[in-house]
């Protein structure tokens, strides 16, 4: 399995959602993640065998989280939203996001970001399994009603 540093994967993401790696980048600090200051998450890679859809929480802070969806088959992931703005990576295999009226494409080479809110749905390559990393950045305030 390859193993990725919570850094690295905070860089990849103020990279993705910066658009230039030439941004000034404020590292974050172990109190402001919430957490520890560093640590190790494995991802399903290749996603083996198992159910249809399994989700796995790897690091659940006040600043990040991040999860794995493993899409095995073709099994599609179902339109839903996220009250905090996320990205979608495939770390293994392909397919389509659908958010509104845009299909975009999703595999190793491409990943998508979605403000909070967005209605978005998965639907890997006919047939295919697909392994994603989301990163949600940042938790949700309560609702109060």
């Amino acid at each position: 399995m390859k193993r990725y540093t919570l850094s690295t994967l905070l860089v990849t993401t103020a990279l993705l959602l910066g658009g230039c790696a030439t941004q000034s980048i404020t590292q974050p600090t172990a109190a402001s993640l919430g957490g520890p200051e560093s640590r190790a998450v494995a991802f399903p890679v290749p996603p083996g065998e198992g159910k249809p859809r399994e989700v796995n929480v790897l690091v659940d802070e006040p600043a990040l989280k991040l999860v794995t969806i493993v899409l095995r088959g073709g099994t599609v992931l179902p339109t839903h939203h996220s009250k905090v703005p996320v990205t979608i990576m495939a770390l293994t295999g392909s397919g389509t996001i659908t958010a509104g009226t845009k299909r975009l494409r999703l595999d190793p080479a491409h990943a998508v970001v979605l403000a909070a809110g967005v209605a978005h749905a998965v639907e890997p390559d006919a047939g295919a399994d697909l392994v994603l990393l989301i990163h949600h950045l940042g938790r949700a305030e309560p609702d109060h009603h």
